[in-house]
């Protein structure tokens, strides 16, 4: 054996070969576990709650979904497959304009309101809010057709449009305000269809609710309205007007009649009244009713005087028959 300076060298050198295959070792170990850790976490996926989770496998050349929305969870997948998160929950679009009085800025929307035509030819801006959803068990469908997730801005949004022009030339302007429920209804139903019927979207988009806001009519337009039914207005005050005092004039005609009919009467009833007591009078007392009648109207013209307030009068009397005059009165 060798020996350099009390030490072998043989030995020295097996010792080196075995720390560098140990080295060696060392970093081939640690590769591995860096690429075996690392193929484990490309392989591991998750997906969270409302949304779908499209596998893209490039090598097998596959599409696969992993989820259905109403839960979160983690998966296995292949290290080299890439994950495209579909949101399946509840979504929506705000179309509508807000113009400043003031300055007349204009605010939008996720969109500007929808322009359209009614039956009679007026421009009007809808403002609206679609909401709906996507069917999870479409997702993969959906993706292929549109791999860059545009199918709202490429698909959805056009046939909105389409359908609000295609229902509101169905109704004139009045008829948006008065019908303005069944216009709404009519817009829902025809999305729904329109939809289902869009092939690009295979059915995957589940329309929830159609909130029709408002129907901007042309300022003009009312304008002229708001004029129509303050005249129509003020045609109904003067109808009213009208037909009330012709109501009070005949209930105060009516009232003068039934009084003066009253009065009539009363003075017919006094009359036979007065008439069979001086019967009775002249059968009782022995003079004829001529004398009496004289009499009774001589004093009843008596009292009629004593109202005025006079208190000098003469009577005169003759064979002709009774004169009652007024004598100027003293001073007071």
């Amino acid at each position: 054996m060798l020996y350099v300076g009390g030490e072998n060298l043989e030995y020295r050198e097996r010792a080196e070969r075995i720390r560098r295959v140990f080295r060696g070792a060392v970093i081939v170990a640690v590769v591995l576990i860096v690429i075996v850790a690392a193929a484990l976490f490309l392989s591991v996926g998750v997906v969270g709650v409302g949304y779908v989770a499209v596998v893209v496998d490039p090598v097998s050349g596959t599409l696969s979904t992993q989820g259905d929305g109403t839960t979160a969870r983690y998966f296995l997948k292949a290290p080299w497959a890439s994950v495209v998160p579909i949101y399946v929950a509840t979504d929506s679009v705000h179309m509508w304009t807000d113009v400043d009085p003031t300055t007349g800025t204009a605010t939008y929307g996720d969109f500007p309101a929808a322009p359209s035509l009614t039956k009679d030819g007026l421009g009007v801006e809808v403002d609206v809010t679609v909401r709906w959803t996507l069917a999870p068990g479409k997702a993969t469908e959906l993706y292929r057709r549109f791999p860059a997730g545009d199918w709202k801005e490429r698909a959805i949004i056009p046939i909105v449009r389409r359908v609000i022009r295609d229902t509101l030339v169905k109704y004139t302007a009045i008829e948006t305000i008065e019908k303005r429920d069944a216009v709404g209804a009519e817009l829902e139903a025809e999305l729904i269809r329109e939809l289902e019927r869009e092939p690009s979207l295979v059915k995957a988009v589940v329309l929830g609710t159609v909130d029709l806001r408002e129907i901007a009519l042309p300022s003009r337009f009312i304008d002229a309205i708001e004029a129509k039914l303050s005249a129509e207005q003020l045609a109904i005050a003067a109808e009213f007007n009208r037909t009330r005092v012709l109501v009070m004039a005949n209930a105060t005609a009516q009232s003068a009649i039934i009084e003066a009919e009253g009065i009539a009467t009363a003075r017919v009833i006094i009359a036979n009244a007065t008439y069979e007591s001086i019967k009775i009078i002249a059968g009782e007392s022995g003079m004829n009713s001529t004398q009496l009648t004289t009499l009774y109207l001589t004093l009843e013209a008596l009292k009629e005087i004593a109202k005025t307030g006079r208190t000098i009068f003469l009577i005169v009397t003759g064979e002709a028959g009774t004169w009652i005059l007024p004598m100027p009165q003293p001073p007071s």
